[in-house]
C-alpha cells in the first residue's frame, strides 16, 4: 500500500474538468489510472480507491503471501471446501473456465509445474521428464471444484493454485467496477501489458495504447484505440521475478508441462481485462494454428494477434479479426 499512497501524496494538482492521471504499482508493476470527467476531489478520491482494490486484489492472490487467501487454500488442499472471497471466487472461476476452454494448457492449477521451472523461484536444475508429467497431471482442470451458491472452493490432494496469467487482468477490472461506481464515465487503467479503457478517451476516439516493441521489431508493433474494450499482451520476456535467467520461462504449457516454443507474443483485444489476460496467455501457448480453431467458440469475439519467430529477425504477424481493432 505505500507505493500506492506515496503515489497520491506526489501528485500534482489539478483543476476541475482537467483529465487526472496518477501512478502507483501493483504485482511488482507500474500501475496508471486516469479519468477525465470527473472534479479534481471527485477523481482524486475516485482513484485512491481504485488504488486500494487493485492492491487488495494482489493480496489475495498472492500465492506467496502468508495473509493471502490463495495461500490459505493451497495449505488446505485435500481438507474439503473451503470458503473464498467473493473477489477471488470470481477469478478462479474464469480461470477454471479457460482451462477448459483451452483443454488444459492454461488455468489456475499450475503451480507445481511453475515451481519446477523456476516461474516464482529460481529452479535447481531442469526438471527431468517424470517430475514435469507428474506436475502436469495435477494441473488438470478436474483438481478444482467451485461452488459459487456456498462461496466455496475445493482443492484435490497435491494441487495447487497460481493465478499467473488472469490476477492483474482481474485487478484492472475490479478497479474499473470502482471508478464507474464512483462516478466516472471516461476513464483508463494500466496495469504492466493490461490496459483498459472506457468511455470516449482524450479525443472520443477512444484509448491510444502502443502494442510492445518486440525482439526482431526496430519500432512498437503499432497503435490502437480501446473503446470500451481490454488489451492484454503475453510475451516470452515476461516474467513475475526479474532475472537473468534466459532459459526460465515464463509460460508453461499445463496441458504438457513444456514451454512454449516457437510464439514471440500474442497480443488480444476483448471487453473485460482478464479475459484478454487470460486469452493473450493462452494463446501465446497454444499457438496461432490451435488458437484459431478454438476462437470461433467465443463470445464476444476477441481479436488477436500473434507475432511468431525466434526472435533475430522480424516476426510473422498472425491474425484473427484483428482488422476490427481501432487502428491509429
Amino acid at each position: 500500500m505505500l507505493p500506492l499512497l506515496l503515489a497520491l501524496l506526489l501528485a500534482p494538482p489539478a483543476t476541475a474538468g482537467e483529465p487526472l492521471r496518477l501512478s502507483a504499482s501493483a504485482f511488482g508493476k507500474p500501475v496508471e489510472i486516469e479519468i477525465r470527467d470527473l472534479a479534481r476531489e471527485a477523481a482524486r478520491a475516485a482513484i485512491q480507491k481504485a488504488f486500494a482494490e487493485i492492491a487488495e486484489i494482489e493480496r489475495l492472490t498472492d500465492a506467496e503471501r502468508p495473509d493471502g487467501r490463495l495461500a490459505v487454500l493451497n495449505a488446505a488442499a485435500g481438507k474439503g471446501p473451503q470458503p473464498v472471497d467473493a473477489r477471488l471466487l470470481t477469478v478462479l472461476a474464469r480461470a477454471s473456465d479457460f482451462c477448459s476452454w483451452s483443454e488444459g494448457a492454461h488455468g489456475p492449477l499450475g503451480r507445481n509445474l511453475y515451481a519446477l521451472w523456476g516461474l516464482r523461484a529460481p529452479a535447481a536444475e531442469r526438471p527431468d521428464a517424470e517430475r514435469v508429467e507428474e506436475a502436469a497431471d495435477l494441473a488438470a482442470c478436474g483438481g478444482l471444484t467451485l461452488d459459487p451458491q456456498n462461496g466455496t472452493a475445493t482443492l484435490a490432494p497435491g494441487t495447487g493454485l497460481d493465478l499467473w496469467g488472469f490476477a492483474e487482468g482481474h485487478a484492472v477490472d475490479r478497479a474499473v467496477e470502482i471508478l464507474r461506481k464512483e462516478g466516472a464515465g471516461n476513464g483508463f487503467v494500466r496495469l504492466g501489458s493490461i490496459q483498459r479503457g472506457f468511455g470516449p478517451g482524450p479525443s472520443g476516439r477512444g484509448w491510444p495504447v502502443d502494442l510492445p516493441r518486440l525482439p526482431g521489431l526496430e519500432e512498437p508493433a503499432g497503435q490502437i484505440f480501446l473503446v470500451d474494450r481490454s488489451l492484454a499482451v503475453a510475451s516470452q520476456a515476461d516474467h513475475p521475478r526479474r532475472s537473468t535467467e534466459t532459459m526460465t520461462p515464463a509460460y508453461v504449457n499445463q496441458r504438457t508441462g513444456r514451454p512454449v516454443q516457437g510464439t514471440l507474443a500474442a497480443a488480444a483485444v476483448t471487453d473485460l481485462g482478464v479475459d484478454a489476460e487470460g486469452l493473450a496467455a493462452a494463446l501465446l501457448i497454444a499457438g496461432p494454428r490451435e488458437g484459431q480453431l478454438r476462437l470461433g467458440s467465443l463470445r464476444p469475439r476477441p481479436s488477436v494477434l500473434w507475432f511468431l519467430g525466434s526472435g533475430e529477425g522480424p516476426p510473422l504477424q498472425v491474425g484473427y479479426r484483428w482488422s476490427e481493432v481501432s487502428w491509429k
